[in-house]
């Protein structure tokens, strides 16, 4: 999951067997056959929350701040994967959950609770664990 660019191959080469869905963000500008593609809110509120996000990012403790509000990028992408049915029936089956990025963390770390799986935050530890469970 992530809610910017995903790398080219960012889990390098895979096992056999093993497939990789990526869920983004409609501001990642990844196209729809690549990836379930969730629209994000871009209306008033959502304008007032990027115009903030700018504003908080002169010290840690505004962005701190910021990551507990609802205006917060991560939990307005979380929001709007909560809502989209494509995501749901895609984690159904998913052994492993990658944020992708800083803003898809709490999206991965709230679809493994309500799934009970495995979430990892960045492509390198995804890889590690990919291969872990792979190995048995």
């Amino acid at each position: 999951m992530t809610t910017s660019l995903v790398p080219r191959d960012p889990l390098g080469e895979l096992p056999g067997g093993v497939a990789l869905s990526v869920v983004a963000s409609a501001r990642a500008g990844i196209d729809d056959r690549d990836a379930i593609v969730v629209p994000v809110p871009t209306g008033m509120l959502a304008r007032l929350g990027d115009r903030i996000s700018g504003l908080l990012q002169g010290s840690a403790a505004l962005r701190m701040i910021q990551r507990i509000s609802p205006l917060d990028p991560g939990a307005r992408f979380w929001r709007a994967v909560r809502g989209d049915a494509r995501v749901a029936g895609l984690i159904g089956g998913a052994d492993l959950l990658i944020a992708g990025d800083r803003d898809a963390n709490f999206t991965c770390w709230q679809l493994a609770r309500r799934m009970d799986g495995v979430a990892v935050g960045g492509y390198a530890a995804g890889k590690k664990e990919l291969l872990r469970q792979v190995a048995g």
